[in-house]
């Protein structure tokens, strides 16, 4: 391994941390606020909300207000959670839901990217069934796409 600096030369300074609810983003949570809490660095935890098809509120009568309401309300509850960690560890923490996003994968990426973000901490997959097939390959599009390391929990 070519050696053209030292260790110190890499700086972790921000964090982003993606979480979706699953126990995955939560154990994720953890890696993040231990790395955060050895380099100083903050923290910035996301939850990308996608715009909602016909299918996840139309059949049961809901609408689209509906559907932002309660995923608002479940993303900032899992906010809560893992500041609630990142306090006791003396890390700073940004929290913040994406609305709208045509892409979860391209949302985090951008996200990264337009705010200098120096690492991604994420699970390796989200919630069960089509969902966790669908988060999995949600950290493989950003392992693939994102300007900096990712680091992808199990």
């Amino acid at each position: 391994m070519s050696d053209s600096g030292s260790s110190s030369d890499v700086q972790i300074n921000k964090i982003l941390l993606p979480i979706d609810g699953s126990d995955t983003s939560f154990k994720a949570a953890r890696y993040a606020i231990k790395m955060a809490s050895q380099n100083g660095a903050s923290i910035f935890c996301i939850y990308v909300i996608e715009i909602p098809t016909y299918g996840l509120y139309g059949s049961v009568g809901a609408t689209a207000p509906t559907y932002y309401n309660e995923v608002v309300k479940s993303a900032d509850e899992w906010f809560e959670e893992v500041k609630e960690v990142a306090q006791k560890s003396g890390v700073k923490i940004k929290t913040e839901s994406l609305m709208n996003a045509s892409s979860v994968p391209d949302s985090i990426v951008n996200y990264a990217a337009k705010n200098n973000i120096d690492i991604i901490v994420m699970g390796t997959r989200g919630r069960t069934g089509v969902k966790k097939l669908f988060l999995g390959s949600v950290a493989s599009a950003v392992v693939s796409h994102a300007h900096c390391p990712v680091l992808v929990v199990r």
